[in-house]
This record gives C-alpha cells, sequence and structure tokens, in this order.
C-alpha cells in the first residue's frame, strides 16, 4: 500500500494515520519524522498523541499542511532556550548548536546530565516551571502538592504555534489520548466530536509524579504513558477498511545491555515503555489474522456484525494495513534522564535522528520491503527487526 495522494479517488485511498508516542524532551525526534513525512508530501485523516505526542500531533492538526515542520521547531526552539539568570552561564542553550555540541563522550554525559538538573530547578521557558512547594512534607494547614512542575506555561506557547479552532474546521481528526487515574480505563477525546482545548493536552501530558492530574467532567486525568505509552489502539481497533498508520515510538524495548547504573535506569525506560507497542501490535496482528481468516472461511463475505461490534465500527470488511513504524534508539550520549535533557544539542540529534529513521522506513515501504507481512497486516520499520513477530 502506497501513501495515500491527492491524485487517488476517496474509494482507493486507504485511511492515513499518525500515532505519536509521550516522552517529554525525546519528543524532537518525533518532530524530526513528522517533518520527513511532511516533505514526502503524507497528509493524515486521522491522528493520535499521547503526553508530548498529543503536543506534536495537535501542532500538526493545527497548522495548514506543509507548516508543521516549521511550527514545530518554533515549539522546540522554546524548549531548547536557556534560563536567564541562572547563574549557570555554561549550560545556557540556544537553538542548534549548542555549548555541548563536540564535546568527548565523558564531557558530553556529564553535559547532559547538567541540563536535566537544570530542568529539575529551573523547569523550560514557556512549557512548565518548578514545583519546589512539592517537595515540602504535608504538614496541617499548608496545600497540598503532588507534582514536581506547573505545566500551564505551555498553554500560551501551544496558542502561538498552532489554531485550536481549526482543530475543529480544516484540520484532520485529532485524537488526544489520556487515562482516567481512578479507573485505570483509557480515556479519547476526538476532534470529531467536541472540542480540543490546552486543557486536553495538559492532561494528556500529566505524567505523575511530574506533573498534576487534570480534572475534566468529573474525571481526574493523567498522561497514558501510565498504560499505553504510544496510542496505536484508537487507530487500529475498531475500524474497518485499508489503513496506513504511521507510528513514531521514543522507545525501544531493544537495546544494549546495561553496564552502569544510570544505563540500567535508561534501559528499564525503554523496556518498560517500548514493550507496549510490541505488545499492542501483537494483539492487532493475530487480530487481523483472525479476522482475514474468517472472512475467507465464509466465502469472501463479510462475518454479521453483532450490535457491540457495529457499535464498535467492526462492521464491514477488515482491509489491510500496513503500519510504518520507527522507534527510538538512544545514542551513546543519552543518560538515564534522557527525557529532561532539553539541551539543543540533544534535541538536534533526535530531531535528526527522526528524519532520518522514517525516511528509511518510507523507502522500505515504497520498496515493499516488510518486516512483518501477514493475512492483512504488514510492518516497515527500515531497520533492525523490532521484538514484535507472533
Amino acid at each position: 500500500m502506497k501513501p495515500a495522494t491527492p491524485s487517488q479517488t476517496p474509494a482507493s485511498a486507504p485511511t492515513v494515520c499518525l500515532a505519536l508516542a509521550g516522552g517529554n524532551a525525546l519528543g524532537a525526534y518525533a518532530a524530526g519524522a513528522v517533518e520527513a513525512l511532511e516533505t514526502a508530501g503524507v497528509r493524515f485523516d486521522v491522528l493520535s498523541g499521547a503526553s508530548i505526542g498529543a503536543v506534536t500531533a495537535a501542532i500538526v492538526a493545527g497548522n495548514p499542511p506543509g507548516q508543521a515542520g516549521k511550527a514545530l521547531r518554533a515549539f522546540w526552539a522554546q524548549g531548547s532556550s536557556g534560563v536567564a539568570g541562572t547563574g549557570w552561564p555554561w549550560i545556557t542553550t540556544h537553538p542548534w548548536p549548542d555549548l555541548s555540541m563536540g564535546l568527548s563522550p565523558g564531557l558530553r554525559e556529564m553535559s547532559s546530565a547538567a541540563h536535566a538538573m537544570q530542568t529539575l530547578l529551573f523547569g523550560r521557558p514557556g512549557l512548565f516551571n518548578p514545583n519546589h512547594l512539592s517537595l515540602l512534607p504535608s504538614w496541617p494547614g499548608l496545600p497540598r502538592h503532588m507534582a514536581l512542575f506547573d505545566a500551564r506555561p505551555v498553554v500560551q506557547t501551544l496558542e502561538r504555534v498552532l489554531d485550536f479552532e481549526r482543530l475543529h474546521t480544516h484540520g484532520p481528526q485529532l485524537i488526544v489520548c489520556a487515562v482516567d487515574l481512578e479507573t485505570g480505563e483509557p480515556v479519547y477525546f476526538d476532534s470529531r466530536r467536541e472540542r480540543i482545548t490546552p486543557l486536553h493536552l495538559l492532561a494528556s501530558t500529566a505524567l505523575l509524579p511530574g506533573f498534576p492530574p487534570v480534572e475534566i467532567d468529573g474525571r481526574l486525568l493523567g498522561d497514558p504513558g501510565l498504560s499505553c505509552n504510544l496510542p496505536l489502539d484508537p487507530l487500529l481497533q475498531f475500524r474497518t477498511g485499508d489503513r496506513l498508520c504511521f507510528a513514531v515510538d521514543l522507545f525501544s524495548s531493544a537495546g544494549a545491555r546495561p553496564t552502569t547504573f544510570d544505563g540500567a535506569l535508561e534501559r528499564a525506560q525503554d523496556v518498560i515503555f517500548g514493550a507496549q507497542s510490541a505488545r499492542t501490535l501483537r494483539a492487532f496482528r493475530r487480530e487481523q489474522r483472525l479476522r482475514h481468516q474468517l472472512q475467507q472461511a465464509l466465502g469472501g463475505a463479510s462475518p454479521a456484525a453483532s450490535e457491540q461490534e457495529r457499535a464498535d465500527g467492526l462492521e464491514g470488511p477488515p482491509g489491510q494495513v500496513d503500519v510504518v513504524m520507527t522507534a527510538y534508539r538512544p545514542s551513546a550520549n543519552e543518560i538515564g534522564a534522557k527525557t529532561l535533557d532539553f539541551s539543543a544539542a540533544a534535541l538536534g540529534e533526535r530531531w535528526s535522528a527522526g528524519q532520518r529513521d522514517m525516511a528509511a522506513a518510507l523507502a522500505a515501504q515504497a520498496a515493499g520491503q516488510a518486516e512483518i507481512d501477514d493475512l492483512g497486516f504488514a510492518l516497515y520499520t527500515g531497520r533492525e527487526a523490532e521484538p514484535v513477530a507472533a
């Protein structure tokens, strides 16, 4: 299946989807991947995002076609800007390049650690501020705090880089994902059904204990990375027909064996979050195979859908689903606190890696070089195999 183009008729064109994972400062990798897709002329029908992935997806949906890359660069330039008056001028950064570029590996790790500490102490201008009161004991009479940061500063930045009105008029369908912190159930906010506001994005980025939960319609919501960091479910499940789904994960379950404490911390994050995506793909691949086998057993006719299946949108043929997926694999310069490293050098490297990996995945798809080619399902990565086989 080739990427949908304007020359295709609506009857022949697959639904083009994009799923973006959470990962705080690692989101620059997804921004680079999106820019590569934009350069290739890919246009999306549906986007889903979790945490920084929801922010990225909103920026894509809230800008005219061809303008997402520029808007994303403005957003990340804000995140990488230095903090004036910190007393640490040697770690003040400016959008690419910065002082940590060209350092030896050992010094580069020290610089990355300093940038992560800068984030903890001072936050990131225009994104979030530190909430040092959260470190105080919960003494009687004092206000209770449950998060290290206050994410409200990002609202003005978002309003500057995307048009929220466009999300409901001209933009593609946007699904912002969160999790109900009381029930543990996933929560999906759909721009085709309700107005997406900055509050919904704050809910999606509220990863405890870093950021405070957000209450919407009586539900206390948080970052869906607690249960599903790459929101493929709303794009793959409960849909019929041909689909072309691009997916950008910020954690890879496959990686090098750790040899240090910091390396162990980094590897644990990758496995915890990356394995979620692998399980989702395995489950969907089995589901697709079974649905196609059932259709074949019925002589090509679509099985009659139950009332619940019709409500879930499963009525109709399962179609062909192609997934073009990239996953960030950290460079040797990354540290265990990589999600807090907003240095211009780190963001620039991640951005370039996202561009490079997505270009390779697109080339693999164009050449028909599927990593997995199953009944009704194909996976293209353009790089070494991820552990998603059944």
